[in-house]
């Protein structure tokens, strides 16, 4: 995130993420993405991006095309040598094409360079999608190393890997 721009869109791409969410729960858990989002403090995170994830603290990675935004992701400082990967989303529109992994990938290069040496997300269960990517770059489950309210924990999917080339 180099301008305010891009922080406003970032912020719209975690936005058009969340609405994304909703949708794609509201059959199966229509309170789950509330809840998480809740928990997570999303407002208070949106409120703050410029802070969030801009170094120190982390890193903003936009994709366009065309001059659209195409997809975006981030990480954040967790400490000793770990980040983790936030909010990675490319909207429907634009699937199918690779920007997810390719996106993913510039993360990873990014935090390397940052000098992070671990690697760690969460995700909900049911992104089967998103797991098997995080999975096909050498991403592997492991234990919560946040916790969520017990209820939800069911649904959530922690993974880690090393950065190391």
């Amino acid at each position: 995130m180099t301008s305010a721009d891009d922080g406003a869109a970032f912020a719209a791409l975690v936005t058009q993420y969340v609405d994304w969410c909703r949708a794609r729960y509201a059959q199966h858990h229509p309170r789950f993405v509330e809840r998480v989002f809740g928990y997570q403090l999303l407002d208070v995170e949106l409120a703050g991006l410029a802070t969030a994830y801009t170094p120190p603290n982390g890193r903003v990675l936009l994709v366009r095309r065309g001059g659209a935004v195409c997809g975006g992701g981030a990480y954040r400082h967790r400490g000793d040598g770990v980040c983790e990967m936030k909010r990675v989303f490319v909207p429907d529109r634009f699937k199918g094409q690779g920007i997810g992994r390719t996106l993913c990938l510039a993360l990873m290069d990014a935090a390397r360079a940052d000098g992070y040496t671990r690697m760690c997300l969460d995700t909900a269960s049911l992104l089967t999608e998103a797991i098997a990517l995080y999975h096909s770059l050498g991403f592997r489950e492991c234990a919560p190393y946040i916790q969520y309210p017990p209820d939800l924990m069911p649904f959530i999917v922690f993974m880690e890997r090393s950065l190391h080339a």
